[in-house]
């Protein structure tokens, strides 16, 4: 019966920190949606859409896990969002009027946001705790 109710725990835990995961992405996405728009014009079919996909696959990837709980799709999120801060970065130094250093600073804190939910999740899912 207890662990019933532990394994119960562990699993609404599990859900709600994949929930939580997902509205910080899904905060981070609205936060940034509009400031790509204001990205040079001649980065549009680069550097704005190289961020606009990798910030939708971090976003299917995460339902993916959620869904399945398939590991790879936790590590593949970790890779999308490594690959996100990369590309912010990018626009700050290539010094980009719509990537100030108070919109960069608030992007990295978003994503640090983001990190720290990810990877107490992948700690859970390589300790064998995430269900």
């Amino acid at each position: 019966m207890a662990q019933e109710k532990e394994t119960e725990n562990k699993q609404t835990n599990g859900f709600m920190e994949s929930m939580k995961l997902f509205q910080k992405v899904y905060d981070f996405l609205v936060y940034i949606f509009p400031i790509l728009g204001q990205l040079p014009k001649f980065e549009k079919f680069a550097l704005q859409l190289y961020i606009k996909q990798s910030l939708f696959e971090l976003v299917k990837d995460i339902i993916r896990f959620r869904k399945t709980g398939t590991k790879s799709h936790i590590y593949a999120a970790d890779v999308e969002l490594e690959f996100i801060r990369v590309l912010i970065r990018l626009a700050f130094d290539l010094k980009y009027s719509a990537v100030n250093k108070h919109r960069y600073e608030v992007a990295s804190r978003k994503l640090a946001e983001v990190g720290k939910i990810l990877g107490g999740i992948i700690g859970a899912v390589k300790d064998g705790k995430w269900k």
